[in-house]
């Protein structure tokens, strides 16, 4: 698990691996919406439709905590190293809106009918950067690396799960074991934590110093890197196992791909208009809305895969201990108009605990609420809160108060000035602080909100485990301080699943169980943006939002 969340919104990967968001992982589907240059489904345009050669540079808006995918806790350093690994195998969008698995470095791969063995047979012609030849050691090598406590793994080490071992059968066969069954596992290693790492670098900067110095097999080499500035890769050459699912398995077209830090967002966007900038990533709402209106720029929109952004509602302490005053809560909330009104539309109304495109997402669960606030007031009477002078309810010589609590740097605090003014008009008053991650963590732990703040990035639906278990609440991510041993239980047994319909049926009533028991308000399903010059073309991503610059051109 992660210690730090990173923001779903309104900037792509601020830490890890999917928390706000927490943690780090995003998209099944993507739409370009073309802002007056022209526009196709799935990518910035066909593979192979741009020149050959050149650089492109795109704007950060946060600088990486390392460039090793196995320590890192941020999905900001897994969208870059997708550029310099590649996975065992791939998750990909199939063209037909769905998903499938493509080979990555493993030709083929097996699962053991308990999910709790995988075994991969390997390409037998791959080089890493260094010239290192790809085998079974490799991947073993890559995987002790991440459970090595020097490692210090913040997304990588949680993200196995029950890992046991790696054993290698042969020089391109490896065997990945775990003391019980784990069918996240596929999701898990293809999102970017597990990219396969030379053991010949690896030995080479040990488990600290090879953060600067990453040694992959992907489509773009490690130049150099200045800490806060710029990180500056080249093509590779050699490459030729890209997963032919993207229209190309050879080597990239672009000669050069540079990552330049520009955390200042004002800065992002004029460093886009100069043409300083080819992409700038999640530009804030106003600036997307500004680039659209414009016509002169491409819009990648990748839809995140996980939770919704929301707000976790406290069922231990008064008056969110009262179910009645939680439904209340969920009616009382209009998801379209705060995405219209706040977000500039950038992203889509959320009603229930998992995004769309996320496994195991119930279409059932989010039709439980909608926006009633006759319904909202009604149940606020049925619970005794009787409407008092000012517009506030009371009962029994107390106000209808709610203590609100949110992380700062995390994009809350407008969507959170809207909820409490749509609550305020069924006759709520509340407070809102906002606090440094680590306190607003300890505040969440220890209780002290009736609602917090929440979004994790994360591409199985395992997720829900970190974020709902009871074991989570004193010291994990249970904010809503929701304890259902049922909910646990069922949890557990999705993940002993190896079947996915099966899996993600138990799933879909895990998300109508949480729902029902309106622990968590849901506000926005994010849409990841990259803004992009119109000149840019064969960009795609995988299907947990990661670009992918193998086929990218700029003309």
């Amino acid at each position: 698990m992660t210690n730090q969340p990173q923001p779903l919104y309104p900037r792509l990967p601020v830490s890890r691996r999917q928390l706000f968001g927490i943690g780090a992982g995003a998209a099944a589907a993507f739409g370009l919406a073309a802002c007056g240059v022209g526009s196709s489904s799935g990518s910035s345009g066909a593979a192979g439709s741009g020149t050959a050669g050149g650089t492109l540079t795109m704007g950060l808006a946060a600088t990486p905590d390392t460039l090793d995918p196995g320590a890192t806790g941020l999905a900001l350093t897994l969208l870059i190293s997708m550029a310099m690994f590649d996975p065992l195998v791939w998750w990909l969008p199939d063209g037909k809106g769905g998903s499938e698995f493509v080979p990555g470095l493993a030709e083929s791969y097996t699962v053991s009918p308990d999910a709790s063995l995988y075994t991969f047979k390997l390409r037998k012609d791959v080089t890493f950067h260094d010239g290192t030849k790809f085998d079974a050691s490799a991947v073993k090598a890559t995987y002790d690396h991440i459970v090595d406590p020097a490692t210090k793994s913040k997304s990588g080490l949680g993200a196995l799960g029950p890992y046991k071992e790696t054993k290698i059968i042969d020089p391109y066969t490896v065997e990945i074991h775990f003391s019980e069954p784990n069918a996240s596992f596929l999701h898990q290693q293809a999102a970017g934590n597990f990219g396969i790492s030379s053991p010949t670098a690896l030995q080479k900067y040990g488990p600290t110093g090879y953060g600067n110095h990453p040694t992959g097999t992907g489509p773009f080499k490690f130049v150099s890197y200045q800490t806060g500035a710029a990180l500056n890769l080249e093509r590779n050459p050699d490459y030729k196992w890209g997963p032919a699912a993207i229209g190309s398995t050879g080597p990239a077209k672009l000669d050069k791909l540079i990552f330049r830090i520009v955390t200042d967002d004002s800065g992002r966007y004029n460093a886009l208009q100069s043409g300083q900038l080819q992409i700038a990533m999640s530009l804030p709402p106003n600036d997307v809305s500004a680039a659209q209106k414009s016509g002169k720029y491409q819009q990648l929109t990748v839809p995140a895969i996980g939770t919704p952004a929301g707000l976790p509602i406290n069922v231990t302490k008064a008056p969110t201990d009262d179910p009645l005053v939680r439904q209340a809560i969920m009616y009382a909330v209009n998801q379209e108009k705060l995405v219209k009104d706040v977000l500039f539309g950038v992203d889509v109304a959320a009603h229930s605990v998992l995004t769309p495109i996320t496994p195991g997402y119930s279409k059932e669960s989010a039709q439980l609420f909608s926006y009633n606030p006759t319904k909202a007031n009604d149940l606020l009477s049925q619970a005794g809160w009787k409407m008092g002078s000012g517009g506030v309810r009371t009962k029994n010589g107390e106000k209808l108060f709610l203590n609100v609590i949110l992380f700062s740097n995390a994009g809350f605090e407008l969507p959170a000035q809207f909820v409490t003014s749509e609550l305020g008009a069924v006759g709520f008053s509340s407070k809102t602080a906002v606090q440094p991650f680590a306190t607003a963590q300890a505040s969440f732990n220890g209780g002290q909100h009736n609602l917090g703040a929440f979004g994790y990035f994360g591409m199985d639906p395992y997720l829900l485990n970190i974020w709902v278990n009871s074991d989570a609440i004193k010291s994990g991510f249970n904010w809503s301080h929701y304890n259902n041993p049922k909910v646990d239980q069922m949890i557990a047994k999705a993940n002993h699943t190896a079947d996915d319909a099966k899996r993600n049926a138990l799933y879909e009533q895990v998300s109508m169980q949480l729902m029902k028991d309106t622990m968590y308000l849901p506000m926005w399903d994010s849409n990841f943006p990259f803004t992009m010059q119109p000149q840019v073309k064969g960009v795609t991503t995988t299907l947990n939002g990661y670009l992918m610059f193998h086929t990218a051109t700029v003309s």
